[in-house]
């Protein structure tokens, strides 16, 4: 039992140690003897656990798709009391475990580093990140739709397009070591962002909105009919 744990222990020291290098120093600038320094341990027992460092960045990217997978269970129950930006935003947030942020945003950062140097990862952030983020908008604008919120015939894909496009530009600018946190050029960060886009959705979508303006160019056109 001792020895089980032990080997637990030291394959997620490792683990660790590689994403923080990878993160750091980057994946293909990093090499096991490096990795095997940083850890303390020899590099047959980083072999133990991973036959080859592609094989730590595969581990990494399970891992984080098992964590994401909780995205797809997002919470539309939360629309129905609250069909607002804040609820939108309450939706879309992934939240990662107590205490493992920061291990999780050195995994994203290792992703987002190797998407456009590994075919692998490459697929991984079309299927895992983009994809999936994208079926969850669609499904929160389709029960905006349901609850009578905004119109039936609003433009899911327009809109779905638009919510990837801020994400990713976003995610260029963490990747770039400028931090996800720090204001773009309109003065918000990404959370202001999309909350001022959601605010848009729903103000230009709404059938309140979009009735009201049928309701004025009705009126201009009786005036005019008048003249």
């Amino acid at each position: 039992m001792d020895n089980i744990k032990e080997k637990i222990s030291t394959k997620q020291r490792v683990l660790e140690n590689a994403i923080h290098l990878f993160a750091v120093k980057g994946y293909t600038e990093t090499s096991i003897r490096e990795l095997a320094l940083f850890v303390g341990v020899k590099e047959s027992s980083i072999y133990n656990h991973f036959p080859s460092k592609s094989a730590i960045l595969e581990f990494i990217l399970n891992e984080y798709a098992e964590q994401i997978s909780s995205f797809g269970q997002y919470k539309l129950s939360l629309l129905e009391k609250n069909p607002t930006a804040e609820g939108i935003l309450s939706c879309m947030t992934l939240i990662f475990p107590e205490g493992l942020e920061e291990y999780y945003k050195e995994e994203l950062c290792v992703i987002l580093q190797e998407q456009y140097r590994n075919p692998i990862v490459r697929k991984f952030m079309s299927e895992h990140i983009i994809n999936d983020t994208e079926k969850v908008f669609e499904s929160i604008i389709s029960k905006l739709k349901e609850l009578r919120i905004i119109n039936s015939d609003t433009n899911s894909d327009f809109w779905t397009k638009t919510h990837s496009s801020l994400i990713y530009t976003f995610s260029s600018r963490f990747l770039l070591g400028i931090g996800d946190d720090s204001p773009d050029f309109s003065g918000l960060d990404l959370i202001g962002m999309l909350r001022n886009l959601y605010s848009l959705m729903l103000k230009t979508c709404s059938q309140k909105h979009n009735g009201d303006r049928r309701v004025a160019s009705g009126d201009r056109r009786a005036i005019s009919k008048t003249v």
